[in-house]
């Protein structure tokens, strides 16, 4: 349930030249309303002006925040646990194509369980191409090298790790090549490929499917309901002012959440979608989304993460002498959103100005500032709270505390640990 609610803040996403908003549900951000600006609520790390095509989401959560409850429980957890294992033998015909694989990695070791461990000699795969077709097609050298066994129908082959299949082979196709493309996930094919040739196969596939939805039309996105008309200002505060009567909201209210802040997150979905919440939980989720930016972002601009920035200060730290010249920073578009947070910070938080990323500025702050840590400096005792909840709560996947708290209005931080 947290998770459709996490994708229903992104009805909206419409920076095409970022990630996609599958890939940010993914790696487990909601979105805020603002520019591309995205956030964590488990976690607190705020980021925006994402760079297209090279950015990845969930590599970015991971890296900048690796003890995140979302990242130990929903990305570490579920990639397979590595065993060792050889992709050759010793002393077999299969060493001569090892020979001239200098591209490639075919002879290194495997982290990983296989899936077909009966092929995950060089020999045993090759000897499965015997009927092989003769009609022109890549040739088996380059399709055992890449990992596949043939399975004796038409021209399927099959990844000895992955037990993913391939049909269809056109003369100049690369195995190798394929083979990442359309099974990302595979071990081998990765370590095959090498990680620049890998990263260059992946970023490849994203520029593809990116102009192809680019290209959908998008008369199928549109809601069969009948949205809301507002001509004004005027009309809008009116439609504001008649749901700040409902339940729901008096029960945020009761919650302790700021009316300002209830109120701004009404104005935005009406505003932008034109549209009521689909659920009470959106509008719940929307003014913890919201309190958490005032919260975290608090008038310093190094609280809003550039992540290709950071992950390059991070891969290559610079000298301890020159720490001080680097920082990732926002644009100053971006910077008017994220100034001030007491009386007029719901305001600020979350201006409606147009997406940062279209600018290219960027100013400099001490490092020393931005070097750490992106977390709610208002509240120790709530991340402890989270950190010691985190284990036993999110091995119970089931629990979607949410549809308590809807019911209830109990603590909302207590909402965080479900997904």
């Amino acid at each position: 349930m947290i998770k459709q609610i996490r994708r229903q803040t992104f009805s909206h996403w419409q920076h095409r030249r970022s990630p996609f908003q599958t890939q940010m549900i993914k790696a487990g951000f909601f979105y805020c309303n603002v520019g591309d600006r995205v956030i964590c609520i488990y976690c607190n790390l705020i980021c925006q002006e994402w760079t297209p095509h090279t950015d990845d989401p969930c590599e970015v959560h991971k890296t900048l925040s690796p003890k995140c409850p979302f990242v130990v429980n929903m990305l570490v957890c579920r990639e397979v646990t590595p065993r060792l294992i050889i992709n050759q033998s010793t002393e077999t015909n299969g060493t001569q194509v090892l020979a001239t694989a200098n591209v490639f990695h075919s002879h290194e070791i495997v982290l990983a369980a296989a899936c077909n461990p009966s092929y995950m000699e060089i020999p045993k795969r090759h000897q499965s191409f015997t009927s092989w077709p003769s009609e022109p097609l890549p040739s088996v050298d380059d399709l055992v090298r890449a990992g596949f066994f043939y399975t004796g129908i038409k021209t399927i082959v099959t990844c000895f790790y992955c037990n993913g299949s391939l049909q269809n082979w056109g003369t100049n196709d690369n195995p190798t090549v394929e083979h990442a493309r359309w099974f990302p996930q595979c071990a081998y094919a990765k370590q095959l490929c090498g990680d620049e040739l890998y990263r260059k196969i992946q970023e490849s596939k994203r520029v593809a499917q990116e102009r192809a939805r680019a290209n959908e039309p998008t008369n199928n996105i549109t809601s069969n309901t009948q949205k809301l008309t507002i001509s004004d200002e005027r009309t809008l505060s009116r439609l504001v002012a008649a749901r700040l009567d409902l339940p729901i909201s008096q029960k945020l209210l009761d919650q302790h959440f700021k009316l300002s802040v209830i109120k701004r997150c009404w104005e935005d979905q009406l505003r932008l979608k034109l549209d009521d919440f689909v659920t009470d939980c959106d509008l719940v989720m929307a003014c913890i989304i919201l309190q958490r930016q005032i919260d975290c972002i608090n008038g310093k601009k190094e609280n809003i993460i550039v992540p290709s920035v950071k992950m390059r200060q991070m891969r290559d730290p610079p000298q301890s002498d020159t720490v001080a010249a680097q920082s990732p920073t926002l644009s100053p578009a971006t910077l008017a959103s994220a100034g001030s947070s007491n009386s007029s910070d719901v305001e600020i938080i979350t201006s409606s100005g147009s997406s940062t990323t279209e600018s290219s500025s960027r100013t400099s702050v001490d490092r020393a500032t931005a070097k750490t840590k992106i977390s709610n400096t208002t509240s120790m005792s709530t991340n402890s709270q989270l950190m010691q909840t985190a284990n036993s709560d999110l091995m119970n996947p089931c629990a979607l505390f949410i549809i308590l708290f809807c019911a209830t209005f109990d603590r909302y931080d207590r909402l965080f640990y479900y997904d």
